[in-house]
């Protein structure tokens, strides 16, 4: 019996209770109504266990975004369990360090999760091992995250396949995508809420695909000369963009609406034929977003995304983002963010004494720069899984060998999650100079105090201590850098 129909029947029993003579069996029906409302209704609790190999943090937080709601669960010699508030079904994501997956909760759930963290690195999502009450939808929901995975690890080289051979690929893979939901379906496990936002997540999925296309084939594939479809990129235009709902609890959905916005101006501007690095296309930009028809949060979200390239913004685009950021964000935070940015970067300007590092190098040493003082630093900011730091540690290696009878102390400084990503790193490239880690990856301190918010970043400092350039020039600069060395080395 559904929930409306119970609550049907219990007024009308009121409603002959209140107006005939009734007898005392009327507490047994009432006792049997309250009974059949509870079987139907449970609680609001999920309950949630299981064990963790290769643990990447000490706890486990699970979080549902349009609820506001972030549970941590603690780990106990490799096993964790927990009661959470669960009012409504929806989708929580549930992350050990920065790796994680979702799952869709009801009240009511008893879910037993076993999994390993070195096999969602791989992307592993089948390794998984779900069981108890409840968890049939989650269990489904990772599958298809395991056919993903699949396909995106050799993405690249999709990218450059030709426009027809890409779209049959991508459609067939939608269309099995599509073709296992039909089937989940027809077991019945599931309800459509579920359904709504896993097809939701799927159809996003092949849109993004299609935008990867139009953004890098033509970088990955120059020989590539016939031109890209123009329904490439209309692919995804029926999925809406105003859904607040889904906006606070998808992730999938609410970079995907900022990615969707953020290419339509883009584009626009690209139609003006404005240089997209010109002070004119910012404030075009500015323009654009302020007169967006979004939600503020929306608005804010792109405008902290537009100015976070600050840093590597020529003057005059600075000044635009300066004189106009407050009218187009209002979130404090954002705000709070962007001005200690400006404040710190002042104090970054080049003579002023450079903030100072000390970690731990391949060898388990402390490093300080204090103890570098008297040759000039060169630092390199980066992490394995960044291809642009990877493409420039040939020109790196090169400066190093053929300046290494100089006084300069070429330092490389790794924000990754991974320390043994790293180390493996170090080995296999062979990496000479001053290889040190940093712990907190973008919480370190040499992030923070140098306010980085993107790699590589290479630092230059003086022999002094005093900065030279806090966004130096990169190795493959070549002759550009190495004058600049020589020059302090010497001086």
């Amino acid at each position: 019996m559904r929930f409306e129909e119970i609550i049907t029947t219990f007024i009308y029993i009121r409603y002959v209770f209140k107006y005939k003579p009734i007898t005392k069996m009327k507490n047994f029906i009432y006792l049997g109504i309250a009974v059949l409302l509870f079987a139907c209704n449970p609680q609001p609790i999920a309950k949630i266990s299981g064990t963790i190999q290769n643990q990447a943090a000490d706890e486990i937080v699970i979080s549902n975004q349009l609820l506001d709601s972030s549970d941590t669960l603690k780990i106990t010699d490799g096993a964790f369990i927990a009661s959470l508030t669960v009012e409504q079904a929806g989708t929580y994501y549930l992350k050990n360090g920065k790796f994680g997956f979702m799952l869709y909760l009801k009240p009511g759930a008893d879910i037993t999760i076993n999994f390993d963290i070195d096999q969602l690195k791989q992307g592993n999502y089948t390794s998984l091992e779900l069981s108890g009450k409840e968890f049939e939808e989650s269990k489904f929901a990772l599958s298809l995250n395991e056919k993903h995975s699949a396909i995106m690890k050799d993405f690249r080289n999709t990218l450059m396949l030709p426009s027809d051979s890409f779209e049959n690929l991508i459609n067939t893979y939608h269309t099995s995508i599509i073709s296992s939901i039909d089937s989940f379906k027809q077991t019945g496990v599931a309800d459509q809420h579920f359904f709504d936002r896993i097809e939701l997540i799927k159809n996003i999925e092949k849109s993004e695909k299609y935008m990867y296309y139009t953004m890098y084939h033509k970088r990955l594939a120059p020989q590539d000369s016939l031109p890209i479809p123009a329904s490439f990129k209309t692919v995804g235009d029926d999925i809406a963009l105003d859904n607040e709902a889904l906006y606070k609890e998808l992730n999938t959905y609410k970079y995907f609406v900022l990615k969707k916005y953020d290419a339509k101006i883009n584009q626009a501007i690209e139609d003006e034929e404005l240089d997209v690095e010109s002070a004119a296309a910012a404030n075009k930009k500015f323009d654009y977003l302020t007169a967006l028809a979004a939600t503020q949060e929306i608005k804010d979200e792109l405008g902290n995304q537009m100015i976070s390239s600050y840093t590597y913004a020529n003057d005059e685009v600075k000044e635009v983002y300066e004189s106009r950021y407050a009218e187009l964000i209002k979130n404090e935070e954002y705000i709070a963010e962007f001005k200690t940015l400006l404040a710190k970067l002042d104090a970054l300007k080049p003579g002023n004494k450079a903030p100072t590092f000390a970690y731990t190098d391949i060898n388990g040493e402390l490093i300080n720069s204090e103890d570098l003082k008297g040759k000039v630093i060169y630092i390199d900011v980066w992490a394995t899984w960044c291809g642009p730091c990877m493409r420039e540690i040939p020109h790196l290696k090169a400066l190093e060998e053929e300046l290494h009878n100089k006084d300069i102390a070429f330092v490389s400084i790794s924000i990754d999650g991974d320390k043994d990503a790293w180390e493996k790193m170090v080995a296999k490239k062979e990496l000479k100079g001053y290889q040190l880690f940093a712990e907190g990856e973008w919480k370190s301190d040499i992030i923070t105090n140098y306010a980085i918010k993107g790699i590589p970043r290479f630092i230059l400092i003086d022999k002094n201590g005093n900065l030279v350039n806090a966004n130096a020039d990169r190795p493959s600069s070549e002759e550009v850098i190495k004058k600049q060395l020589i020059e302090l080395a010497n001086s």
